[in-house]
């Protein structure tokens, strides 16, 4: 590649790292194992919760779903049967808090714009989560990352985690590299950078274009094009120079704070993909500097 970095020395990534971490909105770590079984597992049984009738002996809780019995001069509140969940506040807030505690068969007393108004509790139930299983994966017909079905607890964990881990370095990279291409920016690029990037799109658009979606661009061109009035190749490669600039200069960043040289297999100029490898680089990067300050 024969674009230039226009900057001396090593770029001091850690102190762009400790800028986004002070920011409120910040993802300050990386999930512990038991958090990622946890997250997993919620979401496994997330549509598999029931309601369980309690015993007449178990005090009502907050979340509880309570039968009730209500008598008092509000009509609002004189019903022989109201279901209420206890805790928010939907029905009445100080009534739901005054039935907390009480069991089947007990009752609660409360003052409601000067009227007296007495709740029986008829029955209680709770929501009761069952134990993740391989079945209710199956059932949930969720593909990793590379379109194979999920089928198993073992395996959703291991999906939730890489989805997680992926989401938390993509947004810390997302910030700060915007600081970096605003402190860093590269404003000279070679014209034939610019025009081989341009094949390289090339080649790999029609060979991806024709793979997944049937589309030969020798003959026809995708919709989305057409719509923003592209009607060639050439056409698309021509309005993506602004983005070869993009990529050339991530590039440049990614090669100075990850101290790779800019030729062989990564060279932008080498084959499209060297900026999503050197990405996939600067991703374990961050998880290992997130990991060192904590």
């Amino acid at each position: 590649m024969k674009t230039v970095f226009p900057y001396e020395g090593r770029i001091d990534f850690g102190s762009y790292l400790d800028k986004y971490l002070q920011r409120e909105d910040a993802i300050r770590r990386i999930p512990t194992d038991e958090e990622i079984k946890e997250l997993a597992k919620k979401s496994i049984v997330r549509e598999q919760l029931v309601l369980t009738e309690l015993s007449k002996g178990t005090p009502a809780g907050i979340g509880d779903t309570a039968i009730l019995k209500t008598e008092s001069g509000i009509s609002k509140f004189n019903k022989p049967s109201v279901t209420v969940t206890l805790g928010r506040g939907l029905y009445n807030k100080e009534l739901e808090n005054a039935v907390v505690g009480k069991k089947v068969g007990e009752t609660a007393d409360v003052t409601i714009n000067d009227q007296p108004v007495k709740a029986t509790v008829l029955v209680l139930k709770r929501k009761q989560v069952p134990e993740p299983s391989d079945e209710m994966v199956k059932a949930m017909q969720v593909k990793d990352l590379e379109g194979r079905p999920v089928e198993t607890v073992r395996d959703f964990i291991a999906f939730t985690e890489k989805q997680k881990m992926a989401e938390i370095l993509q947004t810390v990279n997302y910030y700060v590299m915007e600081s970096l291409m605003k402190d860093y920016p590269v404003k000279d690029f070679d014209e034939d950078d610019i025009r081989i990037l341009g094949e390289l799109e090339a080649e790999s658009l029609k060979k991806y274009l024709l793979e997944h979606d049937g589309i030969d661009l020798t003959k026809e061109v995708p919709k989305a094009w057409e719509e923003h009035g592209i009607d060639s190749l050439d056409g698309f490669i021509a309005s993506r120079g602004p983005w070869y600039q993009i990529k050339i200069t991530q590039c440049l960043i990614l090669l100075n704070i990850l101290d790779l040289p800019g030729e062989g297999k990564t060279d932008p100029l080498d084959h499209y993909e060297v900026l999503s490898e050197l990405q996939q680089k600067m991703f374990e990067h961050i998880k290992t500097e997130l990991e060192r300050r904590n």
